[in-house]
């Protein structure tokens, strides 16, 4: 078994849904080579924004073809052939027009591209109440600032499902990326927490409160404890029966099922 040291939001949310398939995953560490079209158009999508924002940096505006093509080279040298298209009836270039269509779509709504970029997918590195035992990882996709201490956590999703304000004022992805924007950086005054879902054009703001970044750290580290106990103690990690079965590429090692996924081709 592998003792985590660093742990990721995405990481812990597997944990929630279904702690076997994180202890696959991240504790037994093992690693499929299959992965979801959608999240490979996802990925397409976010290296195409990436390209976009670092030649703007750069003090080019490119063509949407050029961006285009960033998009259409990337797709083509990192497709393999094992990405499964869990939708019946949907097939690969329907999946390829429509990272085209999210890319258009967000071109056009955020030309000329005038905003004040900092960083483009920053690797984050921290801690949980400045607590060595609580590290985290993630990548923020694109961090905004005005110079004079307001900043603005950017996130591209390309999923079907769209946050309602609600929903985002209370995810906590974002949110732990404040903290760590906060440990790193001196007299921050304000952080705006913005999702961009460029599949449908809309863009979320949220803010978050000193004391919802407490209670999100404590059941961070709530959620971590119970981990490391189950890891050393050798406690249950169940698996969870869902939808999400479906898209699940750990069958073979899981006690719920049997033989491969019938549900990816």
């Amino acid at each position: 078994m592998t003792v985590l040291e660093r742990f990721s939001y995405s990481g812990l949310e597997s944990y929630k849904k279904c702690p076997a398939q994180f202890k696959f995953r991240y504790i037994d560490n093992i690693r499929k080579p299959d992965e979801g079209i959608e999240a490979f158009m996802g990925k397409r999508v976010h290296e195409a924004l990436e390209f976009l924002y670092t030649e703007v940096s750069s003090g080019r505006l490119p063509f949407i073809d050029s961006v285009f093509d960033h998009y259409e080279k990337m797709w083509n040298d990192q497709w393999h052939e094992r990405i499964a298209i869990a939708k019946r009836g949907e097939r690969k270039e329907d999946y390829f027009r429509l990272g085209e269509d999210c890319i258009a779509r967000f071109y056009r709504n955020n030309q000329p591209f005038s905003d004040p970029v900092e960083g483009i997918e920053l690797e984050m590195d921290f801690m949980l109440d400045s607590d060595e035992s609580y590290r985290m990882k993630g990548i923020l996709d694109r961090l905004d600032h005005d110079g004079q201490g307001n900043y603005e956590i950017h996130d591209y999703k390309t999923g079907k499902r769209a946050l309602n304000q609600n929903q985002a004022d209370n995810d906590g992805q974002l949110a732990l990326y404040q903290i760590a924007l906060e440990q790193q950086r001196d007299n921050v005054k304000s952080v705006a927490l913005v999702w961009h879902f460029v599949r449908y054009g809309i863009v979320v703001r949220s803010k978050r409160t000193t004391e919802q970044l407490r209670q999100l750290v404590g059941s961070m580290k709530k959620r971590i404890d119970e981990i490391r106990f189950n890891e050393k103690e050798g406690g249950e990690f169940p698996a969870k029966p869902m939808i999400l079965c479906n898209w699940c590429y750990y069958w073979e090692e899981c006690p719920q099922k049997k033989g491969s996924n019938p549900f990816i081709k």
